[in-house]
């Protein structure tokens, strides 16, 4: 009986977490026994239970969604991925959501994360490819050899950085031997948008085994 309310509970956490980021509200108690089929008698004692044991506030109403119950329905990794990064010829600062992807903690560790979606190949010997989730923590320094995501000259691009202190310049440097096809970019200034901390892609099983 116990193990049948626990998953319940955690059944109902869950929901009103995915129900909140995709709708940017709670859900009612209606919704809940819709979305979960538990029967509205359980979902009821199971918020009562939940909330008097402090693992989760939520009295199944749809009024004071906001930063708090946020708090308590997101955790830290469920990130948002915000468009995508040029991975060559850069690309205008554009910020948009696109939607959320469930990542482990061991990915996101500490600082503001987000996740852009690579475009083009200049940094396949990195092991990024295209349409690759980047995992980002949003910050503005950088050391020399690390992924960023740069901002230079208006457009954002996913490089590795490379200083060039003897003449004070910043080198965006690719990572793909195709070196002719894939030039570094050398600029004298630039903006440090992010620091690339993981990589997601799936295998693609088309190909086969050899």
């Amino acid at each position: 009986m116990r193990a049948s309310l626990a998953a319940r509970k955690q059944q109902i956490i869950d929901f009103v977490r995915g129900y909140y980021l995709r709708h940017d509200r709670l859900p009612s108690e209606r919704d809940i026994v819709g979305g979960t089929g538990i029967p509205a008698g359980s979902v009821h004692r199971c918020l009562i239970a939940l909330k008097e044991s402090g693992e989760f506030s939520h009295d199944g109403s749809r009024r004071g969604a906001g930063p708090a119950e946020l708090e308590h329905v997101s955790p830290k990794n469920i990130m948002r991925v915000l468009g995508t990064v040029a991975c060559g010829p850069g690309q205008e600062e554009e910020e948009r959501f696109i939607e959320y992807i469930h990542m482990p903690e061991c990915m996101v560790g500490k600082g503001e994360c987000f996740a852009l979606i690579a475009k083009g190949e200049s940094m396949i010997g990195a092991g990024i490819r295209p349409g690759d989730y980047v995992i980002v923590r949003r910050q503005q320094t950088a050391k020399n050899g690390d992924l960023i995501i740069a901002l230079s000259e208006g457009k954002n691009n996913l490089k590795r950085l490379r200083l060039d202190e003897e003449n004070r310049r910043f080198i965006l440097e690719s990572c793909n031997p195709d070196r002719a096809s894939y030039p570094d970019i050398v600029t004298d200034e630039l903006q440090v948008q992010g620091l690339v901390i993981g990589v997601y892609h799936s295998f693609d099983t088309e190909e086969g085994l050899a």
